[in-house]
């Protein structure tokens, strides 16, 4: 996976989450600390937020894995100048 596939997977996946954060009022990484606890039901709404959640962190984990390579990358292309980054795709 690219890193503009993962970048476009967190932003639907924060879509989600924000629509239920909104219906519930609270914040996806509360509502995730008191699911993991055991202090809420197992209801369709919160499985599929806890789902969302872990697929959140899991895209922004292998982002930030990608992202140093790529950054490590360019500085070694660089030298002591200064990261040329051009837009993806190109």
């Amino acid at each position: 996976m690219k890193r503009e596939d993962i970048i476009r997977d967190i932003h639907g996946l924060e879509s989600e989450l924000a629509a239920l954060e909104d219906q519930y009022g609270l914040l996806s990484s509360d509502f995730y600390h008191c699911y993991r606890a055991g202090e809420l039901e197992q209801t369709r709404d919160f499985i599929r937020w806890a789902g969302y959640y872990e697929a959140k962190l899991e895209r922004e984990t292998r982002y930030r894995q990608l992202v140093y390579e790529h950054l490590r990358e360019l500085r070694r292309q660089s030298g002591l100048g200064v990261l040329e980054l051009t837009p993806a795709g190109a």
